[in-house]
């Protein structure tokens, strides 16, 4: 997969993504592969990120919340 770390707007149902646009591509979610939560350094005030893999109609990604500022990111896309 490759290194994304990009902004992206996201339609979720509670919290849940459902469709995922980066610029002018838009990605629908067909199905939720995992999820995890990964915690900064709190003592520092890092941020806590819930992750989602998901494979969507081209192909897996991986997205992720910031818990604090409720912003999504592209993490990674499959190749």
């Amino acid at each position: 997969m490759k290194r994304i770390e990009e902004p992206v707007e996201v339609e979720d149902r509670k919290g849940w993504p459902m469709v995922i646009r980066r610029g002018k591509k838009k990605y629908r979610v067909r199905k939720l592969i995992d999820l995890w939560v990964v915690q900064g350094r709190w003592w520092l005030d890092e941020e806590k990120r819930v992750y989602f893999r998901v494979l969507t109609d081209k192909g897996v990604m991986d997205v992720y919340q910031n818990l604090e500022n409720k912003k999504w990111v592209m993490a990674k896309l499959g190749d």
